[in-house]
């Protein structure tokens, strides 16, 4: 198999780089491995790269390259597609760059291409090679720039599989974006065992990590001096390199502890010197995993670490390898430091654990998991995904993925609630791969995700195309429905991601729009109510959305059968409007079978329209009243005759009062239920 990682360059010290090429060399073992640059401005990685692993770079930037391409006119050139670096002067990924990517994913050879960075993933979403398409989220996706999140969320659709570093991760990234759950798994970075190991003997706690304030250093100064006024004979040392250099050197100058807390600088690599030492310390506010706290207990070294979200708790076991403390607590860190450097037999049993269990980490278990991910991806791919939905008279749907591989036996239609949780249904799927939403099988209401599960648990979501959702039939299904909900409408849709979804409209007791009728003076609704009948007291009622307990009600009467007719008085609902000052603001309208019943919702819901606010639409009627400061009509007729007296009987123009001008918009809400926005101009 040909597995190729996409990566922007190897030319910094990061942790998404060493794992990268740490796993590429892994995967070497049995497999064909690329890794493709886009960009290479310096000669050597800091990391180490195993030789069986080729680099392919897509742009050279260095100037004294045999090979370089800065006299090409598009390496100074901004990308048209590739997602720009915010507030950047001159392009990370240049134009040049970007045009080789593009011509890269439509010709290479790989079977696999797995990107593992967002702005590379969305590159990779909008491939059409056939190979399978992986991204490995190295960070939390939640706290990327928006304009990223735009694009890599929706892109994520098209990908085969995706990582994350931690189970907490994984359900973040489901919850935020619920279509590709199905697709998700857990793979830790990899990080290969260490080439020194510590005796545990030296007098010396380490920290490594760039110098930022969410790496928090700052806390471990403040923390070692407490350490140190119980066990002055040891030192720290802190490598790395950051904006916080220099407030962390005045910070220990302050403390008067140049000689005892100790700024290293970079080094790469840097775990040689692990093993000059006998206690790592983490002390982030923040980290997706933290390959350092692997590093260091694959070097023999007990970890004290904060609990910041996600990673250490997901690498570390709490009083076996290390010690989690709680986030800015340097008192608790202090301690946990001071019991693992004042017990040495506990110190050296820690260590020894601490090397067993960075061996899940490292090159041999890293493989296995990929592969397991990769060859569950593959499996995933041969499932069929297109998908059409037809409704029969009664209402039910009809969904079709044509004849199912030997793999896809006993496979179900797992419908799944979007955006609310978990709640699912599932349909058995025949071997010709057709199953049956049955319209009485009482899908809640709401809108719903379509997917094909195997009975091993693999999931690819459904979608669709603008031929796929034959709704012909649903204009000929007889309402209200002669048992159970009086309204059972299933109505299945192209979604805007290309995915199959269905909306369900489930109520036992329903109001149906039908025809409005406006003027300035009123607005006549006529609809049907099913499921109840109208009866003594029975109101149309408009609640006020941003303050429900204010409401208006207005005449509603029986127009034979389940028709009804409700007359809404424009000037009322003007007056409540004016009296609050305000531009605009919205009436939700409901029906009140009987006095003291339950509120109806007016809905247009009995239709194959998927966004009724957007077909059904109304007259605006105007209605006109005088505004605040206008003088009265009184007054203005009592001007205008002593005006006209003055001139001697001759006809003269009357002064013409202020109006305020309140425009009645009815509509249908996202909801599909019948409101009522009025607007004062």
């Amino acid at each position: 198999m040909k597995i190729a990682f996409l990566v922007r360059d190897l030319c910094h010290m990061g942790g998404v780089v060493s794992a990268t090429q740490n796993l590429a060399g892994a995967l070497a073992e049995r497999h064909e491995v690329e890794i493709v640059a886009l960009r290479k401005v310096r000669d050597e990685s800091y990391f180490p790269l195993d030789p069986r692993v080729r680099v392919r770079v897509l742009s050279d930037m260095r100037p004294h390259s045999p090979a370089s391409d800065l006299d090409n006119p598009l390496s100074d050139k901004f990308p048209l597609i590739y997602p720009l670096n915010e507030g950047a002067k001159t392009p990370v990924v240049s134009r040049l760059a970007e045009l080789r990517l593009l011509e890269y994913l439509d010709t290479t050879d790989a079977d696999v291409v797995v990107s593992s960075s967002p702005r590379n993933t969305i590159m990779l979403a909008q491939a059409t090679g056939d190979y399978l398409k992986v991204t490995q989220e190295h960070s939390m996706p939640a706290i990327y720039a928006a304009d990223i999140k735009k694009r890599l969320f929706p892109a994520y659709s098209a990908l085969d599989a995706l990582t994350a570093l931690t189970p907490e991760e994984v359900d973040a990234i489901g919850r935020q974006v619920p279509a590709v759950r199905n697709r998700l798994a857990v793979m830790p970075n990899c990080v290969p065992a260490a080439p020194v190991l510590s005796k545990g003997t030296n007098k010396v706690v380490i920290s490594a990590g760039h110098l930022t304030v969410n790496k928090n250093h700052a806390a471990l100064v403040e923390a070692f001096a407490k350490v140190l006024a119980q066990e002055p004979e040891w030192r720290l040392r802190i490598y790395g390199s950051g904006t916080e250099k220099n407030a962390l050197r005045a910070r220990i100058e302050q403390l008067g502890l140049n000689d005892k807390i100790l700024l290293m600088g970079p080094a790469a690599p840097v775990t040689p010197e692990f093993g000059k030492a006998s206690l790592f310390v983490l002390p982030s506010k923040r980290e997706a995993f933290g390959n350092v706290i692997v590093e260091a207990m694959a070097a023999g070294l007990p970890v004290v670490s904060t609990d910041a979200d996600h990673g250490p708790r997901n690498i570390l076991t709490h009083g076996e390898d290390g010690l989690i403390v709680p986030g800015g607590d340097t008192d608790a860190m202090a301690a946990a430091i001071l019991e693992l450097i004042q017990d040495d037999d506990r110190r050296h049993a820690m260590a020894q654990a601490a090397r067993r269990n960075a061996v899940r980490f490292q090159e041999t278990a890293s493989r296995e998991r990929f592969e397991a991910i990769i060859a569950e991806a593959f499996a995933r791919k041969e499932l069929p995904r297109d998908a059409t939905a037809r409704v029969d008279e009664q209402g039910s749907v009809h969904v079709a993925v044509g004849p199912l591989p030997a793999s896809a036996t006993g496979a179900e239609i797992v419908v799944r609630r979007v955006g609310k949780g978990a709640d699912e249904h599932r349909f058995p799927l025949t071997a010709d791969g057709e199953a049956v939403i049955g319209w009485d099988a009482g899908l809640p209401e709401g809108t719903w995700e379509l997917s094909l599960a195997t009975a091993e648990g693999r999931e690819v979501a459904l979608r669709t195309d603008g031929y796929g959702c034959d709704t012909r039939d649903l204009l000929s299904v007889t309402l209200p429905r002669p048992r159970g909900a009086a309204l059972a409408v299933l109505l299945p849709y192209l979604n805007e991601d290309g995915a199959l979804h269905v909306r369900s409209a489930l109520r036992d007791v329903h109001v149906e729009v039908g025809q409005v009728l406006t003027d300035e003076r009123r607005i006549t609704v006529h609809a049907e109510l099913w499921g109840a009948a109208l009866g003594q007291g029975a109101v149309l009622e408009a609640v006020l959305r941003k303050d429900k307990s204010r409401s208006l009600s207005f005449t509603v009467r029986a127009d034979g059968g389940s028709a009804l007719i409700g007359e809404v008085d424009c000037g009322r609902l003007v007056e409540a409007h004016v009296a609050g000052d305000e531009a605009e603001v919205i009436w939700d309208f409901w029906l009140r079978p009987t006095a003291g019943a339950p509120r109806v919702a007016l809905g247009k819901l009995a239709t194959d329209v998927l966004k009724p606010i957007d077909v059904f639409t109304f007259p605006r009627p105007v209605v006109r009243t005088p505004a605040p400061d206008a003088p009265s009509m009184a007054f203005v007729a009592r001007a205008a005759r002593r005006a006209a007296r003055q001139v001697h009987g001759k006809n003269a123009a009357s002064p013409r009062p202020r109006w305020r001008r309140t425009e009645l918009r009815p509509y249908f809400t996202a909801l599909s239920q019948f409101a009522v926005k009025t607007v004062t101009k």
